[in-house]
């Protein structure tokens, strides 16, 4: 396995959310996000600046900043400007909200797996994450939150704990284990049919001369100890880089079907913070089914003004997509790349609220690579995106939003600063359809095993293979997506022994 980041921590693969620190003070992981994500696709800047002295260098009228780092062809209209990139071992598994709830009909559609297989495959999926929805049962804010939601809401809008791909803790439960390559792999990196390598480049792929069907070799650059390129030849080769780069590397291997970085859809993100009523708070006073752990920490903390153990887990309630309100919602307290609390609020108190809104398939929402010859840092092909929302998700956009002050005003008052807001096009970093999957070549990049069509030994793997428009978190999705893939590469493998 190459991998073009590096190894960023002593556990290979680890989520950096299970370290002790995080998890007393989650609003510090949000800086660890931002260090770890890489902007895909920067607009140059305006290089004027009215106060630069007179003498000082400064470009023509009109210029832009071409440096590295800035796409001179991108449009900001078009552009997503918060997608990024996470380039270390792992992945975006280091930093991920474990958040894996199963996609709705409406959501599965276009897969090429038939249903009944592809539910077998979801649930293999969910085995593998560990994902749970129990893990936050003992919480006074996760109970409180969620039973206040389902008398609001009634039991049409299914509300429910978040299912996670988490484990509490036995020996110590304060805190939990958040799934992440680690745990999946969980002896991966000791076995010694395993080599990684890290800060390497996969920069592009070769045709096997003796067969135009199949990749007979693989260019790597080492990009730090001594940027030598190395040629590794294998039996099958799989490019799981990421909704962007995978389709970069494709790319630049010059294998470019019409379908390729085409398709692609993009959810959108309405995002506020809420403060629970005094009303909410008060009530955990008089709640029986509270009352054991209010009393203890009140014997505890006298002087505290809140019912509200310092250790109490924080709410994790789902609130799915439906067909009347086809948007995924997550009512939590967890981090990204924003809505930090610092010293605005008691954390104890504040509620994050994010709705995630699906994107119409449209064939010329796409990201391309390369145009005029531009690099990223990396040296790749730098990717340049055509994305807009159609009217229709503008529509469901509005309606979203709409939704979204009624369930925060059912909870509280909107926390200063955190007030209901669509997200910079991108955050919600959950791209699909790059590399999509499906029966038809002049639509699809690969088939429904993952494997490139047109190639016998190479697949594709990640939200990019997603074929739907979807609100819901796309990992899973992936997930059993490439576990039918990877019983077609033991297939492959078998028959070359054969």
């Amino acid at each position: 396995m190459a991998e073009i980041g590096a190894q960023n921590d002593p556990i290979v693969g680890a989520h950096h959310k299970n370290n002790v620190k995080y998890q007393r003070d989650i609003d510090q992981f949000v800086n660890v996000i931002k260090g770890a994500l890489q902007p895909i696709s920067v607009p140059p800047a305006d290089s004027y600046m009215s106060t630069l002295a007179p003498a000082a260098w400064s470009g023509p009228h009109g210029s832009k900043l071409l440096i590295p780092g800035y796409n001179p062809n991108q449009v900001p209209e078009t552009n997503l400007r918060s997608s990024a990139v996470t380039r270390t071992v792992g992945g975006m598994a280091t930093h991920w909200t474990c958040s894996s709830p199963k996609p709705h009909e409406e959501e599965r559609v276009l897969n090429p797996i038939p249903a009944a297989e592809l539910d077998q495959l979801l649930d293999r999926a969910a085995d593998l994450l560990k994902v749970k929805t129990d893990q936050y049962d003992t919480s006074i804010r996760h109970r409180l939150v969620k039973k206040t939601l389902q008398d609001a809401l009634g039991p049409d809008r299914g509300v429910d704990s978040l299912p996670l791909g988490v484990t509490r803790n036995t020996g110590n439960p304060e805190f939990v284990t958040w799934t992440a390559t680690d745990t999946i792999f969980d002896k991966w990196s000791s076995d010694p049919r395993f080599t990684l390598l890290t800060e390497s480049r996969v920069t592009e792929l070769h045709a096997d001369p003796s067969n135009t069907e199949a990749i007979g070799g693989a260019l790597i650059r080492d990009l730090k100890s001594t940027n030598d390129d190395i040629y590794v030849k294998a039996k099958v080769y799989i490019v799981a880089c990421g909704a962007v780069c995978t389709p970069q590397l494709l790319w630049n291997s010059n294998i470019r079907p019409d379908a390729l970085g085409r398709y692609l859809t993009e959810q959108s993100l309405s995002f506020c913070q809420i403060v629970l009523t005094k009303k909410l708070v008060e009530s955990i006073y008089n709640n029986p089914e509270f009352k054991e752990q209010v009393d203890e920490h009140l014997r505890k903390h006298p002087n505290d003004p809140l019912p509200i153990p310092y250790k109490d887990p924080e709410p994790q309630v789902l609130i799915p997509y439906k067909s009347a309100t086809p948007w995924h919602v997550q009512v939590h307290r967890d981090a990204f790349s924003y809505g930090d609390v610092g010293p605005k609020a008691d954390p104890r108190v504040v509620v994050d609220l994010r709705f995630f809104g699906k994107g119409e398939i449209v064939k010329e929402n796409r990201v391309t690579f390369g145009e005029n010859d531009a690099q990223d840092i990396y040296g790749m092909p730098q990717a340049t995106f055509y994305v807009t929302r159609t009217a229709d998700d503008a529509d469901r956009d509005q309606r979203m939003m709409q939704d979204m002050t009624t369930v925060a005003n059912v909870l509280g008052g909107f926390l200063p600063g955190s007030y209901p807001q669509f997200m910079e096009p991108g955050l919600a970093l959950h791209i699909t359809g790059t590399t999509r999957i499906g029966n038809d070549p002049a639509t699809s990049v690969a088939d429904a095993n993952s494997r490139v069509h047109g190639f016998q030994n190479l697949f594709v793997g990640g939200n990019g293979c997603i074929p739907d428009a979807t609100a819901c978190n796309p990992t899973r999705t992936s997930m059993a997506i490439a576990l039918k893939g990877a019983a077609a590469v033991l297939e492959v493998l078998k028959s070359k022994k054969a």
